[in-house]
């Protein structure tokens, strides 16, 4: 949305504007936009997500500050469901799993003209899509786009995903029941050889011995990590089977992450083996970074400039082990590292955290990119600053 903000006061103002949203209101947005005296602003980088609904519906929005209001209807329009073959796994089948579990959600390729064109959704809230080398590889490899969840807690969730496409928007619901007597996620029971490290330049052969105590197994998904390539894919069945691959080496500090993936789509991740130069405790003797990923969920933007610009960020630790990391945040054409802080992240958890800059005072409006980077992994936003115009 763009609104135009009048000043017809004598003096400058700092006029706070709040984007609302919906019969029961919802502020979804809001910032402060500096306005001279005796002129006219117009505002734009007003907006908000929506929710993909199945019928059409009309939505009040309205933008107000302290003194006025503007109102308007907006209509969302209705969109069907994409065919549930493309969607994985099969949102029509019984759902039910055990708490703590991970689910991997998916859509074929046939479904998207491109990879990052679709929007996932947990119980209506909108979460990030996907993004960086292994849904990148996924998509390639697998001719799949996935998203995955873990289901901490007991309840009914709903899990939607909103496919945008040029011949028109669809999308796909899976409800998801969480409870103690739901199935349990696939387990290894054992994993062969039975060291621990590998060498980088012989081949070997790997085998994973894996059960499930009700949901027939499907398939296993080999990884290397920080080369972040799929070395294969093995198909797995019944309730216990092993999955075998035979590798010729790999890079120095790698680890082998297969992902035990059954009908339902719960995964267990395991990376029991790693290549020359990790100690016992899971740190890199190399010089890499572990088997880490930095990813932007939020910022504050737009502010105006002088004022403190938000980043909310998250690192996801997809090894064995906890890492502790270096993480930095860099700002401008000419990057320039304006906050830093060490981050520890368990393994197998997502941490949150939140990095800081004051944006310099500039007279015109200013895009500019944000970075956030920890080791090999970088992820980058464009944030707004409102000039004052002064």
């Amino acid at each position: 949305m763009t609104a135009e903000l009048k000043n017809s006061a004598s003096t400058d103002e700092q006029v706070e504007l709040r984007l609302v949203v919906g019969e029961d209101p919802e502020v979804v947005g809001q910032q402060t936009v500096p306005v001279n005296a005796g002129e006219t602003r117009t505002v734009e980088y007003l907006q908000f997500r929506t929710y993909p609904v199945r019928n059409d519906d009309t939505v009040p929005v309205r933008i107000e500050t302290e003194t006025d209001v503007a109102e308007m209807m907006v209509t969302v329009t209705g969109i069907g469901p994409f065919d549930a073959q493309y969607a994985y796994p099969n949102r029509k089948q019984d759902l039910s799993v055990q708490p703590g579990t991970m689910v991997l959600f998916e859509i074929d390729a046939e479904m998207l003209d491109q990879q990052g064109t679709t929007h996932w959704y947990v119980d209506g809230e909108y979460v990030m899509t996907p993004a960086g080398p292994w849904p990148a590889t996924y998509f390639t490899d697998v001719g799949r786009e996935f998203f995955a969840h873990t289901f901490d807690t007991a309840g009914t969730y709903l899990v939607d995903a909103a496919v945008i496409a040029d011949d028109g928007n669809t999308a796909s619901r899976w409800e998801v029941t969480v409870a103690d007597d739901g199935a349990a996620p696939p387990t290894v029971d054992a994993a062969r050889p039975a060291t621990s490290e590998l060498a980088t330049d012989e081949t070997t052969t790997l085998e994973l011995d894996v059960s499930s105590t009700a949901t027939e197994l499907e398939r296993v998904v080999w990884w290397m990590t920080q080369s972040d390539v799929i070395l294969d894919v093995s198909d797995i069945s019944g309730t216990s089977d092993t999955a075998s691959i035979q590798i010729d080496g790999g890079c120095h500090t790698c680890q082998i992450e297969a992902w035990v993936i059954d009908e339902k789509n719960a995964y267990t991740a395991v990376n029991p083996w790693v290549f020359e130069g990790f100690d016992e405790a899971g740190n890199d003797n190399g010089g890499g970074e572990g088997e880490v990923t930095v990813t932007i969920l939020d910022t504050n933007s737009p502010v105006t400039g002088g004022e403190v610009l938000e980043v909310t960020a998250a690192i996801e630790n997809t090894g064995t082990a906890e890492v502790t990391q270096d993480v930095d945040l860099v700002v401008g054409d000419d990057p320039e590292l304006v906050d830093s802080r060490t981050v520890t992240v368990p393994a197998g958890r997502t941490k949150r955290f939140e990095l800081v800059f004051k944006t310099y005072p500039v007279a015109q409006d200013d895009l500019f990119p944000v970075r956030v980077e920890t080791g090999d992994s970088t992820d980058q936003r464009t944030v707004l600053a409102y000039g004052t115009e002064t």
